[in-house]
């Protein structure tokens, strides 16, 4: 059996701010350290509320492009609370094409391109 421990996704060097203000403010997860072997790449890792799963950001030359459906999904507690933070920071929102019983969710893309799902599941106790 296999568990997710993190996913990786890129963005063009130079813009770390948007990244930590988009994941760390808007989204309120929390940045943790990188470990010292690899600080000097610059990436930027969040925590999520799954103990050891973690969000991981690398600077890469190549921008992400955002006409790809290739995307990671966050779930949170309160959806209508994520969409307000989002369209507050200015960032654009969208429903889904198709629905999934028991599940809201909502598409965004952050500051540098990358798609982001945002999901309620119905029932879970966060």
């Amino acid at each position: 059996m296999a568990r997710l421990q993190h996913v990786a996704a890129t963005f063009p060097p130079g813009r770390s701010g948007a990244i930590r203000e988009f994941y760390g403010e808007v989204l309120e997860l929390d940045e943790m350290p990188v470990p010292e072997e690899v600080a000097q790449h610059g990436w930027i890792w969040f925590a999520t509320d799954d103990e050891g799963v973690e969000l991981h950001f690398i600077p890469d030359d190549i921008p992400p492009d955002p006409a790809r459906r290739h995307h990671f999904c966050l779930e949170f507690a309160s959806l209508d609370h994520v969409r307000a933070r989002l369209e507050g920071a200015g960032a654009e929102t969208r429903e889904p094409g198709s629905r999934i019983i028991g599940r809201r969710r909502v598409f965004t893309h952050d500051p540098v391109g990358n798609l982001v799902e945002c999901v309620e599941i119905a029932g879970r106790v966060r």
